[in-house]
């Protein structure tokens, strides 16, 4: 190798294969070793082909039949077949791969054996032949194609997932431009070089989906602010900031400061399943005591606006809105009026620490504290013991739903849809309504009848407030501009850096 490594900060990552990747630092590591069966432009989100040449969603929506690229290969030299795809796919089910984002293939047929244990083969993905995949699915989902834009759903090879599962999670080996070359370690990081074997035919990204820097090397900081620490060093190339720190960076180093607005949404969570926040009055009442566009003004200049909706309006300018005033007064009423005291002594709102979130979350605290007189507290947690409590939280806490693609879909069925309950359904909300209207949003071909329908269940929602939505989605990186020469849309419309395309400058690659 002789130019330098481009040098990413990473935050503690679950995990980095990807079919179980999917908070923010797993998926960016994700992104490059694995090009999924059909990706998203980086400036708009529309779906185009990468590891499929082609696809087809059967006219009645029950399937989809993709046609593989030929020439993709895995990173240890093996072309990829639709073999390949029916074993990754099931494995992502597979109860003791523990995938957090398994619900996003429940619509497949015989997802509900294999989530159980009782298969180990999804019998609705069938290879038709070593380069024709076919996916059938239990009920019409009209929109499935976008499912397979997700690097859950990218190929990984049997022979080695299975030979050391150990030694795959800190190397995986799959289909994109970047192959593992050190593997992950816990605290540390990793590297990435450039795979010489890439296809190269990624007809959504720049360059075919190629990468243009050689080497890739990711450092875990413990927070964000030892990384912009580091990055002011020179020691990192690319960060993300917290809250906290973006006036200063915007002011210090304009040209390197990136706000980028994206498809997500920051919730308060309440724990649905446990009193009082079973009670829809409850949960109101808390939200009522929340002044969101202060706390927002506060914390992050104003580049994060109140969101008054579960999905974002990129996906939908129009649609219901949230109807809830700032009102601790009103709030303390309702709660006497319905005869609702106070929540057990020791009530927290939990929360991942060290990526920026303490000034906040202690004003939102305050916020319930005051208005309604109860005893509650922040709860810090590094992020691997925050994910090991949230399943079976019992108070509210804090988190992000970021959409994977832009669909109506994608914003409600992982959130609110009673199958992803122990999965990204972290309020364990369960309504059969919500579900019967996004089922047959899902089954619906007609565009406009599927978003009325998406509509409806968003409303639904917002009235019961098993979360409350606080902030529309910004993420803030800095991107080295002397480092680095100039891309021409650095963050993609997911609020993810564009890594594929970033390269050492001349002056950089010189220093």
């Amino acid at each position: 190798m002789t130019e330098q490594p481009l040098r990413v900060q990473l935050g503690e990552p679950s995990a980095i294969d990807p079919g179980r990747a999917f908070e923010h630092d797993g998926a960016l590591v994700a992104g490059l070793l694995a090009d999924p069966l059909v990706d998203c432009d980086p400036a708009t989100g529309a779906p185009a082909p990468a590891a499929a040449r082609a696809w087809q969603v059967a006219p009645d929506g029950l399937g989809v039949r993709f046609e593989l690229r030929p020439g993709v290969r895995f990173h240890h030299g093996r072309e990829v077949t639709a073999e390949d795809y029916r074993y990754s796919l099931s494995r992502v089910v597979r109860p003791e791969t523990d995938s957090a984002l398994a619900a996003g293939l429940a619509a497949v047929a015989g997802y509900q054996e294999v989530a159980a244990g009782r298969e180990r083969m999804l019998s609705g993905v069938r290879a038709l032949g070593p380069l024709l995949l076919e996916v059938r699915l239990s009920r019409p989902f009209h929109e499935i194609a976008r499912v397979f834009t997700q690097r859950v759903t990218a190929p990984v090879p049997q022979e080695l997932v299975e030979a050391d599962p150990e030694g795959f999670a800190r190397r995986p080996v799959s289909n994109g431009p970047y192959a593992v070359v050190e593997p992950w370690r816990p605290g540390i990081g990793l590297a990435l070089e450039r795979f010489a074997g890439y296809h190269g035919a990624n007809q959504a990204l720049p360059h075919g989906g190629a990468g243009q820097s050689e080497r890739i090397e990711f450092h875990v900081h413990q927070t964000l602010a030892e990384a912009h620490q580091a990055f002011q060093r020179g020691e990192l190339d690319v960060t993300e900031l917290p809250s906290e720190l973006i006036g200063q960076a915007a002011a210090e180093e304009p040209a390197a400061f990136h706000s980028t607005p994206n498809p997500m949404v920051t919730y308060l969570g309440f724990p649905t399943a446990v009193a009082p926040f079973d009670d829809p009055v409850v949960r109101r009442a808390v939200a009522m005591c929340v002044d969101r566009e202060a706390i927002g003004a506060r914390h992050f200049a104003g580049t994060r606006p109140v969101a008054d909706r579960v999905v974002p309006p990129v996906v939908d300018p129009g649609g219901p809105g949230l109807r809830l005033a700032h009102d601790p007064r009103g709030a303390r009423r309702l709660l006497a009026e319905h005869g609702v005291g106070a929540p057990p002594r020791g009530t927290a709102l939990l929360f991942n620490g060290g990526q920026g979130h303490e000034g906040w979350v202690a004003d939102v605290v305050r916020s319930i504290r005051d208005g309604l007189g109860w005893e509650i507290a922040p709860r810090p947690l590094d992020w691997p013991a925050y994910l090991r409590e949230l399943p079976a939280a019992d108070t509210p806490f804090r988190m992000n739903w970021a959409l994977d693609h832009l669909s109506y879909d994608n914003a409600l069925h992982p959130l609110v849809h009673s199958e992803a309950v122990g999965e990204s359904n972290h309020p364990r909300y369960r309504n059969p309504e919500v579900d019967a209207l996004i089922d047959s949003a899902r089954a619906t071909a007609d565009a406009p009848a599927r978003r009325d329908r998406y509509r409806r269940a968003e409303q639904l929602v917002l009235d019961d407030l098993p979360l409350l939505p606080l902030w529309q989605g910004a993420l803030y990186h800095l991107v080295s501009e002397r480092r680095l020469a100039p891309v021409r849309r650095p963050i993609d419309v997911l609020g993810v850096p564009a890594l594929r395309q970033y390269r050492r400058s001349a002056a950089g690659a010189a220093r």
